[in-house]
């Protein structure tokens, strides 16, 4: 008797679509009040989000394997050639090219210069000399090339210490991050990724010049020089905004520590999923914006993140892979 047709669960794709599109960063407000009702709808959902978090965390991991050889796409004349595979054979198949094609996190780790994970903090030296310290759950390329030394920063936070320009090194030193490029006109920054090209950048020594690209008609557009002590948040829509917070207070998380001074709860919960497996969400549009300041330490996010529950008055709920603040 021949074995019927496996396909892969519908609560296993879902899930998987959910958790890689908020590591993305591409949920909208109401997306996310979705995928939180979708979560307690049934405890299945909540349980599917943690496998597919795991694997996703596993996934990322096996690029610093030794021995690790980057998976090649055969040629179009090899797929003609390949034979058809039915039963668990397709199924697994199937998985594979999901696992492979869907998510964009995985394949950008896999095939990245550099990157983390939750809570790894990498110091990375280039070939030019400059220092970079790679934060938690980021993504890292380099283009050089004879003109410029460019790193393009797609995911998370790092602090860039470029070596300096003189009579043997001319070409500048830029981070390209998703809505703007940074270049080097000193010493020591700091750049994160938030979502929609979004982002901030935080001078630690000397200046940077922070240019917003644009990519549409309605994008803003502006340049700014950015000057030691500083910092500021650049956004298609708003443009370049001064921040009050410090870069010291940015960068905190190469200290072990997350510092937060009168941001939104919904802001600080975003940059605690950076940190720590399992996704939190916070219910209610009222909550999300209450003002916390809190020093969390980032080896004990588990009860620190009570503490932060408490001063925002919210209650907190644990399901598998998730953390429901509300």
């Amino acid at each position: 008797m021949n074995a019927s047709p496996q396909t892969i669960d519908p609560v296993e794709r879902k899930a998987a679509d959910w958790v890689m599109r908020h590591r993305q960063g591409q949920l909208s407000a109401r997306e996310l009040e979705a995928f939180e009702h979708w979560l307690a709808a049934d405890p299945l959902h909540a349980a599917a989000a943690e496998r597919a978090n795991r694997a996703w965390q596993a996934t990322a991991q096996l690029k610093q394997r030794p021995g690790y050889v980057k998976p090649q796409r055969p040629p179009r004349s090899a797929w003609l050639r390949m034979p058809v595979v039915g039963g668990s054979a397709l199924a697994a198949l199937t998985i594979g090219c999901w696992m492979l094609l869907a998510p964009p996190f995985w394949v950008q780790a896999l095939n990245s210069d550099y990157h983390t994970g939750f809570g790894e903090v990498r110091q990375i030296t280039l070939a030019d000399g400059s220092q970079v310290q790679l934060g938690s759950h980021s993504i890292l390329n380099l283009a050089y090339d004879d003109q410029t030394r460019r790193v393009r920063l797609s995911q998370g936070e790092a602090v860039f210490t470029p070596a300096p320009m003189n009579e043997q090194e001319r070409r500048p030193f830029t981070v390209q991050a998703p809505g703007a490029d940074i270049t080097a006109r000193g010493t020591r920054y700091l750049v994160g990724i938030g979502k929609d090209r979004e982002g901030w950048v935080g001078v630690l020594q000397h200046r940077v010049e922070v240019n917003l690209t644009d990519h549409g008609r309605d994008e803003a557009a502006g340049s700014a020089l950015l000057e030691q002590g500083n910092s500021l948040r650049f956004s298609p829509k708003s443009g370049l905004v001064p921040l009050s917070t410090s870069p010291e207070e940015l960068a905190s998380w190469q200290e072990g520590r997350l510092v937060f001074q009168r941001e939104s709860l919904a802001d600080a919960t975003a940059r605690i999923n950076r940190y720590r497996p399992g996704l939190v969400l916070v219910k209610g549009e009222a909550l999300r914006n209450v003002k916390i300041s809190a020093v969390m330490r980032l080896d004990n996010l588990d009860e620190a993140l009570k503490h932060l529950v408490a001063q925002a008055h919210g209650r907190i709920v644990e399901l598998p892979g998730l953390t429901l603040i509300y």
